[in-house]
């Protein structure tokens, strides 16, 4: 396998963060509202997102505390940033156990905007009252472990073995509904496929044959995830049909369900492959009801089709806590290198 270029890494996690905060402000607005707004490509304060302190006791305990200011992230960055840290933690493998902790973790550190899945899962987590593997909601579908997966795949480039049961095994955890883990296969896929891309062979890069190529891993995977590869044959079918992104995305759906998300999300960056500024900026404007979600999915993918040095340095300078990020990328993509073979 070709060498995969450090700034791949950089680009896929700063990418998800940049897409995340771009669209926090946004979510619920149509589209009409946001190109009003003329700050589709600005990072701006959230209007209804905000960080939370959630006691011991029953989730409708929690109290506000903090709305999110311009360029900060919401849960998925959050959930994202502590699956980084727990694969590197444990020297690149994923333990359910340990994971399962960092929910707790992250459970008692103010989580942000959260979806009401994760939450419920930690929640029963911190009791100690359940297992990893008895926690999740059973009727999770939700995008969550998709936006949250992409270390998995930085982690695990080359190997589909461990690259699938990890990103299915982080999913287990929290969400039983298996939407929730044909869409986590799916972007952990994705990112694997566009990871070897190189410049040169972008102009020629097939959008077509990715959706293809991702409808044939995940339905291999498991019968139970036929509906959802039925949405990736949808949006194969809408770009083959030479559909524009607004309304393609009106077709596939923008709500937190997995079968909308991520299908819309895979749709965006196989439509519009080779300008990652002004994708983002069009997936913030025509996406409605889950902008955050589908920004950092879009944000993940096409960050790490086209490296580091594509995205904008106003949004690099801009987002929460870049340095970090940068650092857990190098931190990923080290476990990469030979020595950790």
């Amino acid at each position: 396998m070709t060498p995969i270029d450090i700034r791949k890494y950089t680009g896929c996690l700063l990418g998800a963060a940049i897409g995340d905060a771009l669209g926090t402000p946004f979510i619920g607005l149509s589209p009409e509202q946001t190109k009003a707004s003329g700050s589709a490509g600005t990072f701006l304060p959230a209007r209804e997102a905000f960080s939370y302190l959630i006691p011991v006791g029953e989730l409708g305990e929690s109290e506000v505390s903090e709305r999110l200011l311009a360029g900060q992230w919401t849960e998925d960055v959050q959930l994202m940033l502590a699956l980084a840290n727990t694969l590197i933690e444990e020297g690149g493998i994923l333990i359910p156990e340990a994971w399962a902790h960092s929910l707790v973790r992250w459970l008692n550190s103010e989580p942000r905007s959260f979806g009401v899945s994760t939450v419920q899962a930690a929640l029963q987590l911190r009791t100690g009252g359940v297992l990893w593997d008895e926690a999740a909601d059973p009727e999770g579908g939700g995008c969550g472990p998709a936006a949250r997966v992409a270390p998995i795949a930085l982690v695990f480039p080359a190997d589909a073995n461990q690259r699938r049961q990890a990103a299915l095994t982080q999913a287990e955890v929290t969400h039983e509904d298996p939407d929730a883990h044909a869409a986590a296969l799916a972007v952990a896929e994705a990112i694997a496929l566009v990871l070897p891309v190189t410049s040169a062979a972008l102009s020629h890069w097939d959008g077509s044959a990715f959706l293809t190529e991702l409808h044939s891993r995940v339905s291999a995977a498991s019968p139970h995830y036929t509906a959802f590869s039925r949405c990736l044959l949808l949006a194969r079918t809408l770009l083959e049909d030479d559909v524009d992104l607004p309304n393609a995305v009106r077709v596939l759906g923008t709500t937190g369900w997995s079968r909308e998300a991520v299908p819309c999300a895979l749709f965006c960056v196989a439509h519009s492959p080779l300008h990652f500024e002004s994708l983002l900026t069009e997936v913030i404007t025509y996406t409605t009801s889950t902008t955050e979600a589908i920004g950092c999915l879009v944000g993940a993918i096409a960050g790490a089709l086209h490296g580091i040095e594509a995205i904008p340095m106003h949004w690099r300078a801009g987002v929460e806590e870049a340095a970090p990020i940068t650092e857990l990328a190098r931190a990923l993509y080290a476990l990469t290198q030979p020595a950790y073979v």
